[in-house]
């Protein structure tokens, strides 16, 4: 693997930039177990604390690579040569993404669901989201969990684990965050007050672990 350049997320994949989207998840699954905590011979070539760094890289590469809409503007940026390693980033991706969807207002299609007043209430009024919570919301607009995965590109296995908030299942915080902003998206919610108080309740619950 050449980690050179932290943000080429192609080498850290051991992918090529026109790789079909279907092999993204075969190259990150084989990736991610060939450097593995559990695999031994990793830390003859890493220290420990390379290890979780290249473990945090492959899921920020998966988080892009995986996403058709993220991996078309990694790779405008990546191949005009223009962007700064920063600008190449999951978080600054992410930011750019936000601000189309902000520009171009698509119109999105909504899975049908029967309204309820009372529980738009307290969707709207909710200070305090949590992975329940959210599944709540899920289950309510009739979006499963395998369209979730379809619609946002992530692993219908992390929206599971988001959902049961399983620290022991999940990336690096910064990467939680990202899946949290998507999944709200595709709700309808504010994202950033969702992801906000999602990562609070989190971090505290696992504090207390």
């Amino acid at each position: 693997m050449n980690i050179g350049s932290r943000y080429n997320y192609y080498d850290i994949l051991e992918l090529n930039s026109n790789s079909a989207h279907q092999d993204v998840t075969t190259a990150y699954e084989r990736v991610r177990a060939t450097y593995s905590g559990d695999n031994p011979a990793l830390y003859t070539i890493f220290s420990e604390q390379e290890a979780r760094e290249l473990l945090i890289l492959i899921e920020e590469a998966y988080a892009v690579l995986g996403n058709k809409n993220l991996r078309a503007i990694y790779d405008q940026r990546l191949l005009s040569g223009r962007f700064q390693n920063e600008e190449l980033s999951l978080q600054a991706i992410l930011a750019a993404s936000k601000q189309m969807t902000t520009e171009q207002k698509p119109e999105e299609k909504k899975a049908p669901y029967v309204k309820n007043d009372r529980f738009e209430e307290e969707i709207a009024s909710c200070a305090l989201w949590n992975g329940d919570l959210l599944k709540k919301v899920r289950d309510y607009k009739n979006i499963t969990t395998n369209k979730m995965s379809e619609i946002t590109k992530i692993n219908s296995y992390y929206v599971t684990a988001i959902e049961n908030m399983d620290y022991e299942n999940l990336p690096a915080p910064v990467f939680i965050r990202g899946y949290v902003v998507q999944i709200a998206r595709v709700l309808g919610l504010d994202d950033k007050k969702v992801a906000d108080s999602y990562m609070k309740v989190f971090k505290e619950n696992n504090a207390q672990k």
